[in-house]
């Protein structure tokens, strides 16, 4: 229950940010992109297992091959990004409007806008 609190806590926040982009021209967009980072890179462990472990279930993910960007780094034009699953998208409210990336030991988290990375999902880190 106390993770659907977070998550509303969270949609309600990022609106209220966004909302007040819109109306205040002093706050630039950059502004409002770098609360969405920020709202992804403080992923819980448990929000970033579940992202984990539904993208490992897509079988037609292709696994890229080019080394991966660090988080903050921008992903090279040429490197597909696929859309998250939305059971991922309904119940963890910071990834809406973000894709990602398959590496053969990791996920990237990416901004659809600026192909941005915001989160890395490294899989040694899931392993029990």
């Amino acid at each position: 229950m106390s993770f659907l609190r977070h998550g509303m806590s969270l949609i309600i926040l990022m609106a209220f940010v966004v909302f007040a982009a819109a109306r205040h021209p002093s706050l630039s967009r950059d502004t409002t992109m770098d609360f969405a980072k920020r709202a992804v890179s403080e992923l819980s462990d448990e929000q970033r297992s579940r992202i984990f472990d539904g993208v490992m279930r897509i079988s037609d993910a292709p696994v890229t091959e080019v080394a991966a960007p660090e988080v903050a780094g921008s992903l090279p034009e040429d490197v597909p990004m696929q859309d998250l699953p939305s059971g991922i998208t309904r119940d963890i409210p910071a990834v809406r409007g973000h894709k990602f990336v398959k590496f053969d030991d990791r996920i990237l988290v990416v901004s659809s806008e600026g192909r941005l990375v915001v989160a890395m999902i490294p899989r040694y880190k899931l392993l029990p």
